[in-house]
């Protein structure tokens, strides 16, 4: 069965032997995770997306700071004895038309690119089998679950072979996140870039004619989460910040991106990549270990030294420590900026899944408006014209909302864009 063939319904059947097999713990509490943590983060290491929003350490910040005020939590543990065979972290949420009667469940916060979850490979129909179930016991009037940005690779595409008990299981959208293969060697790979090295010799003797330039890979117990209110000012002093989509401008964002650096420093999962000029920060990046791949959800630079391409000299240092590392076998972003194009990396697929409640409510209301999403990302989106698509994005970029360019950049010999922020 293809992905595309999950929009039609399919009849679920199991064997009664399986699903006794199999038993489900709710929780709805903070407190009440910590029985379960442990053996959840070894499931979501261990599981073949690498994905770092499945760990206890970023759906416990989202479950704290990543949800609208109105929308509530619970979290579906499945064992087959004591063993851990599946997690699926809920959001609940009202319908945007039926309300909080018929709730709309979901996989991810307002700040979570993927609503993957962790099923162990070998049971995973039956552990996702028994998940759903739980969610219809715990939450009976829901029209539906979204699970946002599936990795191609997930087990949850196998455990949709056998159905999905209760449910209608269509797809919609389908985004290209860029990767980037580590396993190699950086010479063979900037190698095939001639264009680039060419470039990057030309930024990095730029940066030089600025200052003492120091480049820093920041790992281990040596990565603090406290740095986060430096690279927070950095950012909230940019663009960003002048657009209102800085950390700083939004006290939900600030509080949810210092509990998950936090989180993943107390795991010594925390990676600062940074770059200094003399004493001025000009760069920085947030890096999330998650086993072999290595997250890359936030970064930002000094607009005062744009002709220095900051941006990319940070990447090339992110893209060289990959490759030093054997431990890591690639680069994730877990987006798809036209930076990415640059560096020649390619996409990897991820569909959003959604499962529809097979009862007349969901069916009449819901189900229609994901079949128009589908309809635009498969016949109309991929006729856009390119023409089109730049004006948006122009559009999106105007006045204040866009960073500046190398033409506008200025030289301030003793300016410290941190300091000043702090005044």
């Amino acid at each position: 069965m293809t992905l595309d063939q999950m929009d039609i319904e399919i009849a679920y059947r199991l064997p009664s032997a399986a699903m006794d097999a199999v038993r489900v713990v709710t929780v709805r509490h903070l407190d009440d995770l910590k029985p379960h943590t442990e053996a959840w983060d070894r499931l979501a290491w261990e599981a073949p997306q690498g994905l770092a929003t499945m760990l206890p350490a970023w759906v416990k910040a989202t479950f704290q700071h990543g949800l609208w005020p109105h929308w509530r939590w619970m979290c579906c543990f499945a064992y087959a004895g004591q063993r851990l065979v599946g997690v699926m972290p809920v959001v609940i949420m009202p319908h945007p038309i039926l309300g909080h009667r018929r709730p709309l469940l979901r996989t991810y916060g307002k700040l979570t690119p993927s609503g993957d979850i962790a099923l162990a490979s070998d049971c995973a129909t039956e552990a996702f089998a028994a998940l759903l179930a739980e969610v219809v016991r715990q939450e009976p009037s829901h029209v539906g679950l979204d699970l946002q940005a599936v990795r191609k690779n997930s087990p949850v595409w196998s455990a949709l072979q056998n159905g999905a008990a209760r449910h209608i299981a269509c797809t919609s959208a389908r985004h290209g996140f860029s990767i980037l293969d580590v396993s190699g060697s950086f010479d063979s790979f900037i190698g095939n870039l001639k264009k680039m090295a060419s470039n990057l010799g030309r930024f990095h003797r730029k940066i030089k004619k600025r200052g003492k330039v120091r480049f820093e890979i920041v790992d281990g117990r040596h990565a603090r989460a406290d740095f986060l209110s430096q690279f927070a000012a950095l950012e909230a002093a940019g663009w960003k910040g002048r657009c209102g989509g800085a950390i700083l401008n939004n006290p939900d964002s600030f509080a949810f991106h210092a509990a998950l650096v936090e989180n993943f420093a107390a795991q010594g999962r925390l990676m600062w990549h940074r770059i200094w000029v003399d004493d001025t920060l000009v760069g920085a990046q947030i890096a999330l270990r998650c086993n072999r791949s290595l997250m890359l959800p936030k970064y930002t630079f000094n607009e005062d030294f744009a002709e220095c391409r900051v941006g990319t000299l940070l990447t090339e240092a992110t893209i060289r420590d990959g490759f030093a590392r054997p431990e890591l076998d690639e680069i994730n972003p877990m987006s798809k900026a036209q930076a990415h194009s640059y560096w020649h990396m390619p996409e990897e697929e991820y569909i959003d899944l959604h499962l529809v409640r097979r009862s007349a409510m969901p069916m009449l209301i819901h189900l229609p408006g994901i079949w128009l999403r589908k309809a635009y990302w498969t016949h109309i989106r991929s006729r856009v014209p390119e023409s089109v698509r730049e004006l948006y994005r122009r559009y999106r970029r105007r006045g204040g909302r866009k960073p500046r360019r190398a033409a506008e950049a200025h030289f301030i010999p003793q300016g410290n864009i941190i300091h000043k922020r702090m005044s």
